[in-house]
């Protein structure tokens, strides 16, 4: 009996596949497609390494082509692992552009909006996708680059293929020649996710949409062998159908599975992690999808083992690695036609052409990747002959169809301006060739405005003209009463002050985080209070209703983390005015006036969840004040004009005096990685009080403590505080973000 059984077992073994032959087995590997789901593949990849299987082709599709590309360029799956760890998948996916490419312009400027929609000749663009697919192609050419120059994936150091979908006949198409990290970004456009994508004729979808699993096409490269990783994801049930992702998905697996099915029936062994909920973009869950996949093949590994036994050993083979630099003394460019060659270089600092970190080329392009002016900067580049590491570098500009407008939507509510809606206009190119105008008004309780045309110049510099509507309310209370008609009595007076400016002016350098300039304002600055004019008694507190001439010196730089709730980073604003009033009314009349205002603020991660920061105010004036710029304390709101600053504890402008020295400390926690904010402050201000200015605290020393939570929410940052200090108290709480 037990002999019958050994022979069968030999029949069986000898019918098998490759197990007849004598010679070298060969085999070949399948990766799935399955977004974050596919870094099970990179635990599998370990155990089959550990086993000894010499992986002869790999095809892949999708996430499966990422993994299966770069595994046949010659990272091990180890490298996978951490380059895959050190990576902000989802960052690179969505096209994230960190504050830190962007620049102080619109750190300044372009960070207060809600929403932003695209404008062609002033028609609404819905965009293709969530993303471009700028960031994720760009980290795909830097992984790749030890293997850019090899145009035919057999020749890699394990041949290779992948699977794309032509997005106008739905047909599967094989991609194994051409970029590597073309073929990886084509075979992974997630539909929704990411756009198609260009590459040999065909503009490609996902993989995964007409072959999720290429084994039929591996097989035929003379594979003996056939392992497969699946790491599709299972079908929902019908309560779990609550959004459009998920139905997109739905629809897409029953898809794949028809197809899927003649495949399968190819694959010699087929290793399915146990995956569970994991979603196609449940990438922070790296560690367990990895630990899945090391399972699946640990489960099977004895039949590894057994395969490896008929394998001759891989050739030794040269390791490869991210590269440090890319030398490219000559640059072609592609594609421009709004920007000249030299504005084109100016994004890269003076690097190109020339030898570049890798880390601050690929951060250059997304500086201009961020312009919107182009979907997409692709490069390529070929060896110089007689050269080490010489390249010719071509840049290669796709324009964007839909540049040119923007209309832009912001919300936001505090308990002095109430609540405002922001509608903006944003036209690129208007008049002048990289130029831009924006045009935001707000509405409330008194209409606000800012206008600004400015002209983008290379080296840094930009030159334009502003104008703003701005105004404050506040309440000071009354060292006597006011008696007004009829016999009524005033103990508090509203003020309005309002301010209307025109301002032309020059940014003479202009970096990331920073800019200098000077500029020459006309401003009209009013006070205004119906109290004082309906009791007849101005002598009280003058009335103005002035014009100034205001030219000014500034240097701005912000190289904070966030704008709303920073961890880490500092911000310099630094101003100096001379101030003549014009006309010959006033006692500021035909006088100059000088005005010095330094803002400092800084914060130091103690841990990443942990901070500390101090921010410092000082400012004064020469010899006299003058009355727009002069000093007034109060709220926490972020959006004053001229001097008015943040005193939590205080109403706005409670206390004013001409003269100011300011500061506070505080601590800021971070509870892991929510958009949860507490920071707990102190702050004290030395103000010299001026008789001529109305002022409810005439105190010259403050301190407050104040405690804040903050959420950084889809709509903006909420916060609620609650300060306490020496001469008052308040509670406030603001939504959205501050314009």
């Amino acid at each position: 009996m037990r002999t019958s059984l050994l022979i069968l077992l030999l029949l069986a073994l000898l019918s098998a596949p490759g197990w007849g032959q004598t010679d070298d087995l060969k085999v070949g590997l399948v990766l799935s497609g399955g977004g974050a789901r596919g870094y099970a593949h990179i635990g599998a990849l370990q155990v089959l390494e550990e086993a000894g299987i010499r992986v002869d082709y790999i095809g892949g599709t999708s996430m499966g082509s990422i993994v299966g590309g770069l595994y046949a360029a010659g990272y091990r799956a180890g490298q996978l692992e951490r380059m895959l760890r050190q990576t902000d998948i989802m960052a690179e996916l969505q096209d994230v552009i960190g504050r830190e490419n962007r620049t102080i312009y619109e750190k300044l400027y372009n960070e207060h909006y809600l929403l932003g929609l695209s404008l062609q000749n002033f028609s609404l663009q819905l965009p293709a996708a969530l993303s471009d697919g700028q960031r994720i192609r760009d980290l795909f050419s830097h992984w790749t680059a030890g293997v850019h120059t090899v145009r035919d994936f057999s020749r890699l150091p394990t041949p290779f293929l992948c699977v794309g979908t032509d997005l106008v006949t739905g047909e599967a198409i094989l991609l194994e020649e051409g970029i590597l990290a073309d073929a990886m970004r084509a075979s992974a456009a997630l539909p929704g996710v990411l756009s198609p994508h260009e590459m040999n004729g065909h503009i490609m979808t996902d993989g995964g949409i007409s072959n999720n699993y290429p084994a039929e096409e591996i097989k035929e490269k003379g594979m003996d062998y056939i392992i497969g990783i699946t790491v599709e994801q299972d079908p929902y049930d019908a309560d779990e159908i609550n959004s459009l992702d998920k139905l997109l998905l739905q629809i897409a697996f029953f898809q794949a599975t028809r197809r899927n099915i003649d495949q399968y029936a190819a694959t010699n062994i087929d290793l399915k992690p146990e995956l569970g909920g994991f979603s196609q973009l449940s990438f922070e869950s790296i560690d367990d999808i990895i630990l899945a996949g090391r399972r699946a093949a640990e489960a099977k590994l004895d039949s590894l083992r057994m395969i490896a036994a008929r394998q001759r050993p891989a050739p030794a083979q040269d390791s490869i690695s991210v590269p440090s630099h890319l030398n490219a003394p000559i640059v072609e460019i592609v594609g421009n036609v709004d920007l000249s060659r030299r504005q084109i270089l100016s994004f890269f600092k003076g690097d190109l052409p020339g030898r570049i970190a890798w880390t601050d080329f690929r951060e250059n392009l997304v500086a201009l990747f961020a312009t919107g002016r182009y979907t997409n900067v692709d490069y390529d580049w070929e060896a110089i002959p007689g050269t080490e590491d010489e390249v010719k570098l071509t840049l290669r500009l796709k324009q964007s169809p839909d540049f040119g407008q923007q209309l832009r939507v912001g919300l936001h509510y505090d308990q002095v301006y109430r609540a405002n809606l922001l509608v903006g206009l944003t036209v690129n190119d208007f008049i002048a060739n990289n130029s831009l105008t924006t045009i935001d008004l707000i509405g409330g309780s008194q209409f606000r405005y800012r206008a600004d045309y400015r002209v983008n110049r290379v080296n840094g510099m930009a030159f334009g003209l502003r104008s703003r509507l701005h105004y404050s309310e506040v309440d000071f209370d009354l060292p006597q009463n006011v008696v007004g008609p009829g016999g009524l009595t005033f103990k508090e007076l509203n003020f309005r002050f309002s301010d209307l400016n025109l301002e032309a002016y020059w940014d003479f350098l202009q970096t990331t985080n920073s800019f200098s300039g000077v500029s020459a304002e006309i401003k009209r600055y009013r006070s205004n209070s119906e109290q004082l004019l309906a009791a007849d008694t101005a002598n009280i507190y003058a009335l103005a209703d002035a014009h100034y001439f205001v030219p000014q010196l500034y240097f701005l730089y912000d190289k904070l983390s966030a704008r709303d709730f920073p961890m880490r980073g500092f911000s310099i604003q630094a101003k100096a005015r001379a101030i003549r009033q014009l006309g010959t009314d006033g006692a500021e009349a035909g006088a100059w006036a000088y005005n010095a205002d330094l803002d400092f603020t800084f914060f130091v991660p103690i841990t990443p969840s942990f901070s500390l920061g101090m921010e410092l105010t000082a400012g004064g004036f020469l010899d006299q004040p003058s009355l727009p710029y002069r000093y007034y304390l109060g709220s926490n709101n972020r959006n004053l004009m001229n001097n008015f600053k943040a005193f939590p504890s205080l109403r706005l402008g409670e206390a004013s005096g001409k003269d100011l020295l300011m500061g506070e400390f505080f601590a800021r926690i971070r509870p892991g990685q929510a958009s949860h904010y507490f920071t707990l402050a102190g702050r004290v201000a030395r103000l010299t009080l001026d008789a001529a200015i109305p002022s409810s605290v005439r105190r010259d020393l403050l301190a407050a403590g104040r405690i804040t939570y903050g959420f950084d929410s889809p709509l903006g940052p909420i916060e609620l505080t609650y300060a306490h200090g020496n001469a008052g108290r308040e509670l406030y709480f603001n939504l959205g973000y501050w314009f």
